[in-house]
Formats: structure tokens, sequence, C-alpha cells
């Protein structure tokens, strides 16, 4: 096989190896670099090292604002939450635009593609590559450009990354569709999924506490993860049932307001919130758990769950899960056959098929059973490089 140069640029991008700050964008490079592929990473700093490799996967942060000390556009909540901090945060929209288009023309004229992560803000520097030195490149539409492209009337950028890229990748079929809806060409847009590591993210035996039944929820604590609506939920739970209880992983902007909810409710002694956990502790917990909850939901933005890959992560170690009917999620839980789907914001329908789990034994092991083998057959990640390896050699 032909070995090739990747440009990657990227708004997300881990620090280490457990560091979740765009672990899905790592993990997918990683399983490339594997194939032989020399992989170069272009991300923003969020506050480590400027240079280093992980994994065979050679990565630069570049500074986008100064004094540095200031800079918080591409901070760990993702820019749609931090650009709601104030008019300094604003102002670094334009600065990060300018850093990145200048970062990606020095570092990437020698490259034989460039792979865009997010085009919106990322695509520019990507355009002009094209433009000068004719280096084609593909975009990987995540979903938020969209609803941002919409919201500040910069949809005609989007358009202009889209047609001239050499091809442009949604993540599900729900992003394709919210990509052909504002007008781009379904012509040059292809669904490819993120993944999940199958050989890591596996059942293992792991001591469980037969007393309780435990419920498992991962991802950031920002709005669109929809964690409200699941802790209210077990308050209506907890009225039939004193044996349930539910632990939350992740750190976010909305942890006080969340642990205030729980307080609030008096489920202190039910509902924990753990902060970030390594990839291995991450793996115990899955495998000590009875049900994964995803509770997604719209946000105020417009923004929502583009793929889910908690969700794969938990059905690959055999946990029977619970998604929101929005998004990419559909895309992964076929209802009543790999998972169940609820409404969004929908607490008294989240308690029903909570119960609905706790209470169906034979329906939940068989749709645990269903969905791992599902994620081992679409969604591990070499069977997704490949997909993006074919795409880079055939243009």
């Amino acid at each position: 096989m032909v070995k090739i140069k990747i440009g990657v640029i990227t708004s997300a991008y881990p620090e280490f190896e457990d560091d979740p700050h765009g672990i899905f964008v790592h993990r997918l490079m990683r399983e490339i670099a594997k194939e032989g592929h020399e992989v170069r990473i272009i991300a923003p700093h969020t506050g480590g090292k400027s240079k280093y490799t992980m994994d065979g996967v050679q990565v630069e942060k570049f500074h986008y604002f100064y004094p540095k000390r200031f800079e918080k556009l591409a901070g760990r909540a993702g820019m749609i939450d931090n650009v709601k901090e104030g008019f300094l945060v604003k102002l670094q929209v334009l600065t990060f635009l300018f850093f990145n288009m200048v970062y990606s023309l020095l570092r990437f004229r020698n490259v034989d593609v460039i792979h865009v992560q997010w085009p919106i803000p990322n695509g520019m520097g990507a355009y002009f590559l094209k433009k000068i030195y004719r280096i084609f490149y593909i975009n990987t539409i995540h979903g938020e450009e969209v609803y941002l492209s919409k919201k500040y009337h910069m949809v005609w950028a989007l358009k202009m990354l889209v047609t001239n890229s050499t091809k442009t990748v949604t993540n599900s079929f729900a992003t394709l569709k919210a990509c052909v809806d504002v007008g781009l060409n379904p012509e040059k847009l292809e669904v490819i999924p993120f993944g999940v590591d199958t050989d890591f993210f596996r059942p293992i035996d792991v001591p469980k506490d037969e007393k309780v039944f435990q419920i498992l929820s991962v991802g950031y604590l920002i709005e669109r993860k929809g964690h409200e609506y699941l802790i209210k939920a077990m308050e209506e739970i907890l009225k039939e049932r004193n044996d349930v209880r539910l632990k939350i992983v992740g750190s976010g902007p909305l942890e006080g307001k969340l642990k205030k909810i729980i307080t609030d409710l008096r489920l202190d002694e039910y509902v924990e919130i753990i902060q970030n956990v390594s990839d291995e502790e991450l793996l115990k917990l899955y495998n000590s758990s009875d049900l994964f909850v995803l509770p997604s939901v719209v946000d105020s933005q417009g923004n929502t769950e583009g793929l889910g890959v908690v969700l794969l992560e938990a059905m690959a170690c055999g946990l029977p899960v619970i998604g929101s009917d929005v998004g990419g999620i559909p895309d992964i839980i076929k209802d009543g056959e790999t998972g169940l789907l609820v409404g969004e914001k929908n607490v008294e329908g989240l308690s029903k098929k909570i119960f609905q789990v706790i209470e169906g034994k034979s329906l939940t092991n068989n749709m645990a059973d269903s969905g791992c083998i599902m994620v081992k057959k679409r969604f591990s990640w070499n069977i997704i490089a490949k997909r993006y390896i074919e795409i880079y050699l055939n243009n």
C-alpha cells in the first residue's frame, strides 16, 4: 500500500492518553498511523505541551491569543459553550481563525492530503492550501458546524469549504440530513461514523454490587448532554425502588448546577458525579454497571449529539443502553433491538424506559447482545480507519 503524509487540522485534540478532549479524533488518527501513514496534527493550545508525539501521531498546539493566559475559546467545554463567556472570548474567534489558517499554511505545505475536523472554524487553511499548493482536502462534519453556520449566517462559508473539498464526511445520517437541508451538495457528502476500540472496550469480569441496580452516564457536563433530565428521572424511579443508583462521569460548566439539582431533590445518597477518569477506570465502570443512559437534547443553540461515541463504548462492553431520539443516536440505537430510544427532555418517559430495563431481563440481555455484535461489525476503529484511508488514496 502507498504510504502518505496526512495533515489534520482540528480544534480539539487530547494532550495525554486518557484526556477526553477530542479523544475520538486521536483514536481515528492513531488507527491510521498504525497502517504506516505519517499523521501530523495542528490544534489550539489548551494549557499543556506545545509539541509531542502520542501513539505515533505528531501533534503541535498553537497559541491563538496574547497574552496567552487569556486564551479560553478552545477550552474543554467546547467553543459553542466557551464563546458565551464574554466579549474577550468572542474576540478570540477572529484571532483563532487567523492563527489557525497561518499555522495550516506554514506546517502542511508538504503533505499529501489535509483532513479537516470541524470545517467551521478549521477549514480556511485547507482551502488556501488547495488553491496555492494543489493539496486536496477532506472534511469531517460533526454537526456543530451546521448549527453554528445557520446561527451566525455563515452557511455560505460552509458551502464554499464543502464545494472545494474532495469529499466531506458526516458522522451520522442526521448530520448528513442537516447538511443537505442547508443547501450543501449531497454528491460531496458521505456518512462515516466515529468508532470505538473494541479490543479495549469489551466485557470483562469486575466486582459488582448485586444489591443495587447501577446506572451510568458519561459526558461533558454541558446542556446538550441532558444530564439534568436523567437526575430528575431518578427522583421518579426512587419512588418505586430504593436500590437504584446513578453515576455520572464527566466535568464541565454545569457541574455546580447539576449538583444543586441533586441536593435540592435530596438525591445525594443515590446520585454521584465523578470527575473524568482514565480509560482503564472507565472500562471497569462500564462493566460494573447494569445500564448506560445518554439523555442528550437539542440545546438552546440548536446543537445536539452528532453520534454518541460513549454509547458505542457501553455497547461494546455488553451494557444495555438508553438514548434520546435526537441527532445521530438513532444511527446507533435501533429501538427495541440494540437499545431503547426515548424523547428528549421526557423525564417520565425516561423513567419508564429505565423500569423496562430493570424489570425485563430477557429483553435487556437480547438488546445488550445485539448491540455488542452490531458495534463490532460496524463501528470498530480499524473498519472506520480503512474507509478514511480509501478516501485519502482515491483522490
